[in-house]
């Protein structure tokens, strides 16, 4: 018996004005970070397929907005804009998964492995506002290993936390 297969349509989000021309192929990986503006302007948006991750400074805090899903497909793109995130040596990265529709465990772990790159230079927090983001964290335990905020304006004015050598 020939198994019947089904391949629904993803709806996609328009493409910025300053993509390329030539879409990737099927099968390529577009993976870059996009820094914002020093001079005020609105940071461009990166998108690959069903997310789009900005990346703004807001004084010594970097802020990663995350927007779309985070799963096996779009990780390495996260992996990839906090790697640079982190190669600037920011006091505090805050990265903003409020507009995140979907986290997988793909995502978790570039989240926890950012983390871990960070050490005691870098301050990581995460806003989770939706199930979407915080029950993935909470089932796997990651919120007991992470700093995580109900907004934005609170993980980016909270204390930074005693490491564990401060008394």
């Amino acid at each position: 018996m020939k198994p019947n297969v089904f391949d629904f349509p993803h709806p996609r989000r328009p493409l910025p004005e300053s993509a390329p021309s030539s879409l990737p192929i099927a099968g390529q990986r577009v993976v870059h970070a996009v820094f914002g503006a020093a001079d005020g302007r609105e940071p461009p948006v990166l998108r690959y397929h069903d997310l789009a991750i900005t990346v703004e400074r807001s004084g010594w805090t970097l802020v990663v907005a995350v927007d779309g899903d985070v799963d096996l497909s779009t990780a390495p793109m996260l992996r990839h804009a906090l790697g640079e995130a982190l190669g600037r040596a920011p006091r505090r990265i805050v990265v903003d998964l409020s507009l995140v529709r979907f986290l997988n465990t793909a995502g978790l772990e570039v989240l926890l492995d950012a983390h871990r790159r960070a050490g005691q230079d870098t301050d990581l927090r995460l806003v989770a506002t939706t199930r979407a983001t915080w029950r993935p964290l909470q089932l796997t335990r990651t919120h007991e290993r992470l700093v995580i905020h109900a907004s934005l304006a609170t993980a980016i004015a909270a204390l930074r936390r005693p490491g564990p050598g401060a008394r």
